[in-house]
């Protein structure tokens, strides 16, 4: 399948702020809102954001979900679709999607957590290039300083969808955590994945990760020691790991900790990804650390793992 890139944005652009999984805090999205407005976009809410729909923890009920990312793929109006939040539910929605009329409507499409299964949907059935990165819920309940960083992280990804800044090399921030390498070597091939739990829940699906010949990116927040490790395994009893190139760790954060001795989340990585003998580094920071870069799925990249380098080998916007 050919390798649909998107437009780049513009001033004036019009961006479409969606709800495609949970519900976004009402103080976040404003200032998000806030922000695209103040670099020139302009910003057309989905019904899945501008009204009050919640179900549990979703945004909506899966039909006004899968209708409202349908409605900001087809209208020509729209230039960028930008996920309001994360959280839960993308899956549920898979099927309700209107992926050929999606693949008709290629356009910038940003977000991460959650929103990775419809990465993985656009990725390998449509032959998009989509952007994992910051969502546009600016979080409150968090410090001063990650309120900053959150700010500075969206304003930068705008830039870049702007062409304002390159797509090219991949650094982690001077703040961010170093990047270690797991496996010595270099790579290069299509990126692919994003978040842990979202990746093995498509296995067996027809939105299955295709991790063959790509680099594969693996994030995670949240979860138990054993949870990450079964998931892992998971990817190697499917060969995933295996048929991909190189390996890239995002950010594992917030893990918890089981009672009683236990390896740790570094050694069960480091065990679960060294066992494939493919380039593999951890530690970019992308996903749910404190700061999120943002990374050009279906994107051609390198990976140098004995240098810790990522870059981006084409334009990955019009």
């Amino acid at each position: 399948m050919n390798v649909q890139k998107p437009a780049k944005l513009r001033k004036n652009s019009t961006v479409a702020v969606i709800s495609p999984s949970s519900n976004p805090d009402h103080v976040g999205i404003q200032l998000g809102i806030d922000l695209l407005k103040k670099m020139g976009l302009k910003v057309v809410l989905g019904d899945t954001t501008r009204k009050l729909m919640t179900v549990g923890t979703l945004a909506a009920d899966d039909e006004m979900r899968a209708k409202d990312m349908n409605w900001a793929f087809e209208d020509d109006s729209i230039d960028a679709v930008l996920c309001a939040t994360g959280g839960y539910g993308s899956l549920r929605v898979l099927d309700l999607l209107d992926l050929d009329m999606i693949k008709d409507h290629p356009k910038i499409f940003l977000g991460f957590s959650d929103i990775t299964a419809y990465h993985m949907a656009f990725n390998q059935l449509c032959g998009m290039v989509t952007f994992h990165g910051p969502v546009i819920d600016i979080d409150p309940s968090k410090g001063q300083e990650e309120i900053r960083t959150q700010t500075e992280d969206l304003t930068r990804c705008i830039r870049q969808l702007m062409g304002q800044e390159p797509v090219r090399e991949i650094t982690n921030p001077p703040e961010g955590m170093m990047l270690m390498t797991i496996d010595e070597g270099k790579a290069s091939g299509r990126l692919c994945g994003g978040n842990l739990t979202l990746v093995t829940g498509t296995l067996g699906s027809r939105y299955e990760i295709d991790t063959k010949d790509k680099i594969l990116m693996l994030e995670e927040v949240k979860e138990t020691y054993y949870y990450i490790e079964f998931h892992l395994t998971q990817l190697r009893l499917t060969r995933k790991l295996d048929q991909a190139r190189g390996i890239i760790i995002g950010e594992i954060s917030d893990t918890l900790k089981p009672e009683g001795p236990h390896p740790s989340v570094e050694e069960i990585v480091r065990e679960r990804v060294a066992g494939t003998h493919k380039p593999a580094i951890w530690g970019l920071c992308c996903g749910h650390g404190k700061r999120n870069m943002l990374l050009p799925m279906n994107a051609k990249v390198a990976l140098d793992a004995t240098k810790r380098e990522i870059t981006v080998l084409e334009s990955v916007l019009e």
